[in-house]
Formats: structure tokens, C-alpha cells, sequence
């Protein structure tokens, strides 16, 4: 899920904002989120739908919440410890 939302450069006078690495980390962070959103959706139409079961969605919700959460520190820890990204700062919000 590549984003063109996503910044690719900084200033004229910086160096690229995202490495490769980061860039993967970040789309993989965003195919994680949408997971759970599809899921989400599908336990709340199954709920409309009056399905008795919709509960059967709280496991794999979980499941995709904590790969969600695995692809976000990944990201996170890599942008600190490689520091190829200038956002850094604004995006060390994303932790809590």
C-alpha cells in the first residue's frame, strides 16, 4: 500500500526524508491498520445483520490490533535508530 500522502523528501537543502527500509516499515504499519479496520467492519455489520456469533471477530481482531502494533514499534525503532526521517519528532507521538 504505497501512499503518495507519505512525505519522500525534505527541504532542498536535506536529504531524503525515508529510506527504503523505513518506507516498507511504513506501508506494512498502513496494510496493518486497514486489517483491523476491515475487521472492525465486518464485526460491526455483523452485529447490524443481528448475527448471534459476531463475537467470533473479537480473536481475530486482537490478532491484527497486535500485528498493527509489532508494525508500528518496528517502524518507530527503526526511524530512531537509523534517524532517516525529519518527522521523527512528530511521528514519536504514534507511541502512546
Amino acid at each position: 500500500m504505497r501512499n503518495e500522502h507519505y512525505p519522500t523528501t525534505k527541504s532542498p537543502n536535506q536529504s531524503v526524508a525515508y529510506c527504503e527500509t523505513a518506507r516498507s516499515l511504513l506501508d506494512k504499519f498502513g496494510e496493518a491498520v486497514e486489517a483491523v479496520l476491515i475487521l472492525l467492519e465486518q464485526q460491526f455489520l455483523a452485529t447490524l445483520e443481528g448475527d448471534s456469533d459476531a463475537s467470533r471477530f473479537d480473536l481475530l481482531i486482537h490478532d491484527a490490533m497486535e500485528t498493527k502494533q509489532n508494525a508500528k514499534y518496528a517502524y518507530l525503532n527503526h526511524l530512531d535508530v537509523h534517524g532517516c526521517s525529519h518527522y521523527y519528532e512528530t511521528l514519536n507521538a504514534l507511541r502512546t
